[in-house]
């Protein structure tokens, strides 16, 4: 079954009813990664913090970019 990134974390948060706030962070991990990775170059580990306040639940993502990817380039004709 494909799920979206979203709908697995709505299932491991539901699920796992956050018993283990590190381990939601490290699967968050796992799966910011790749897609971080697609746009940015990062310099070290991608660190992912929880916090429970109330009935929210506080999710912070901090890496360190070494450069941001350039997106699609076209050659002007004239050069």
């Amino acid at each position: 079954m494909d799920l979206s990134i979203s709908k697995r974390m709505e299932l491991i948060l539901s699920n796992d009813k956050i018993n283990d706030p590190q381990q939601i962070c490290e699967v968050l991990k796992d799966e910011i990664r790749p897609i971080i990775e697609n746009y940015i170059t990062i310099k070290e580990d991608i660190k992912v913090r929880f916090k429970k306040e109330n009935n929210k639940n506080i999710f912070w993502i901090e890496f360190n970019a070494d450069r941001i990817k350039p997106f699609g380039y076209i050659k002007p004709w004239y050069t």
